[in-house]
């Protein structure tokens, strides 16, 4: 019998725990120009173990700030105020939404997607002249309402699990059929609620309708098309084995062609190790279960 647990989003939103005050805190540190790099950096440093996470997102050659080596007082003062902004918001979602898992879903291999997708998406900004720390950091977190479903509402998201795997359909099928609603939906509900920015938003919402994307039309195309390579390359486990449809549209707005991704993707073999170690020392691969 398949099991139909229909959710409220705004009623699992008033149940979803916010950003910790230390991490909302800094956010807000880092927004404001007024904040020298040394008052940024004590609003930190009250944290140590945010301060150590957001140091290992800047140490990848993603942002490439080295900052393990010259302390947090010296990054806060020489790296720019985006690019801090970008590591504090990947280091805290890591550090909300760990390793582990169950029979059901495999969150280890779940983040091994995001980051392929991240790694993948840089490599096409890269290639187009666009923001690359932008577009990782919306590859990574592209998935966060699928995560934030196994972590935060495990028995909905078994019944998504338990239908997708009864039905051998789209995990993001099972979710609308179960829950009322698909990850990209509540996805973006989350990244309001937890005040990321509006082209994270975008990209959560809209990976897989890039046409939606109403103000960053380039950062949700370049995620879309990363998300569909990832899930061809067999990058992690994004909780299903279905590649979806790639948008020509997107793949004509962005200009790109077969040829192009190609040259692509030998960049990201490269970059690929790196990401796989932002994961391994972000959330451990000790306390995960294989699915």
């Amino acid at each position: 019998m398949t099991l139909h647990l229909r959710m409220d989003v705004d009623g699992a939103l008033r149940r979803l725990p916010g950003l910790p005050a230390t991490v909302t805190a800094a956010l807000a540190a880092v927004r404001n120009d007024s904040v020298g790099g040394d008052r940024l950096a004590e609003t930190l440093q009250q944290d140590p173990g945010f301060s150590r996470a957001v140091l290992t997102v800047l140490d990848t050659p993603f942002f490439g700030a080295a900052g393990s080596e010259i302390g947090m007082r010296a990054i806060c003062r020489s790296t720019s105020r985006v690019s801090l902004e970008r590591a504090m918001i990947a280091a805290a979602v890591l550090r909300q939404l760990p390793g582990g898992g169950d029979q059901w879903f495999d969150r280890y291999a779940f983040w091994e997607h995001s980051v392929g997708v991240g790694v993948i998406a840089r490599a096409l900004a890269a290639d187009l002249g666009q923001d690359e720390q932008q577009a990782f950091t919306a590859g990574l977190l592209h998935d966060l309402g699928r995560i934030v479903l196994d972590v935060y509402f495990p028995r909905e998201f078994q019944g998504v699990v338990r239908y997708r795997q009864r039905h051998d359909t789209w995990i993001r099928d099972a979710e609308v059929a179960v829950l009322g609603f698909d990850h990209c939906v509540f996805g973006g509900s989350v990244a309001v609620r937890w005040g990321l920015p509006v082209d994270l938003v975008e990209a959560v919402c809209s990976h897989h309708t890039p046409e939606a994307a109403n103000v960053h039309h380039d950062v949700t195309r370049m995620v879309h098309v990363a998300d569909v390579l990832a899930r061809g390359l067999q990058l992690g486990d994004p909780g299903d084995d279905t590649i979806p449809m790639l948008s020509q549209g997107a793949m004509k707005r962005l200009g790109l062609n077969w040829k192009a991704l190609r040259r692509v993707l030998k960049d990201v073999d490269n970059q690929l190790p790196a990401g796989h170690d932002l994961v391994r020392l972000s959330i451990g691969h000790d306390a995960c279960v294989s699915a």
